[in-house]
């Protein structure tokens, strides 16, 4: 133990990323489409007065391959989901007693699961100063992005007149069951 706290062996990437990584043989191969359009105006999202508008790296105050991991990892791809746990089914351990006082938590209140679609609501509105009774409150959250699909065989023989173009969209709106937990924060 004292050899992984001194050479930090737990940020080493060779002794965690084989782990996860699976070959599936295939007969297309997948390329994501880089939208620099997209890229810049970010999220679609819709406010609670039905206006409709976009979030950027700069709304959020966060640098650009940051906000791409996050506008990514927000649509759904079948290569991640296959390979990695989902969170949204994980929940948080049972906290100790100082834990549930400093986060102001009732002894009987129970554990809440990761929830991504809920601390995406959180993080935007609160990031952007708004309450849910603001009419500028975000209720939903859209993006997407394309892949072009090639088959091997076409791409031996250098034919790339057939390309398939798979969209994948994600599209999230608010719940007024996460009224409650509003002011407690991203728990």
């Amino acid at each position: 133990m004292w050899a992984a706290i001194i050479f930090r062996i737990d940020h080493f990437p060779l002794t965690w990323v084989p782990m996860y990584s699976v070959f599936e043989p295939r007969e297309t191969i997948s390329v994501k489409v880089w939208d620099k359009d997209k890229d810049r105006k970010g999220f679609i999202v819709t406010y609670r007065d039905g206006s409709t508008g976009y979030v950027t790296s700069k709304d959020l105050n966060i640098s650009k391959p940051h906000f791409r991991r996050l506008y990514y990892d927000l649509i759904p791809d079948s290569q991640t989901v296959e390979t990695a746990s989902s969170n949204q089914e994980q929940g948080n351990i049972e906290t100790g007693a100082i834990n549930r006082w400093l986060r102001e938590l009732d002894q009987a209140e129970h554990r809440f699961a990761a929830d991504r679609d809920w601390r995406m609501f959180w993080v935007f509105n609160k990031t952007l100063r708004r309450e849910p009774s603001d009419p500028k409150f975000i209720i939903r959250i859209e993006a997407d992005h394309q892949n072009r699909v090639y088959r091997k065989e076409e791409l031996l023989r250098q034919d790339v007149r057939n390309v398939q173009v798979d969209t994948r969209r994600a599209l999230i709106e608010w719940r007024d069951e996460w009224l409650p937990r509003w002011e407690r924060g991203i728990l």
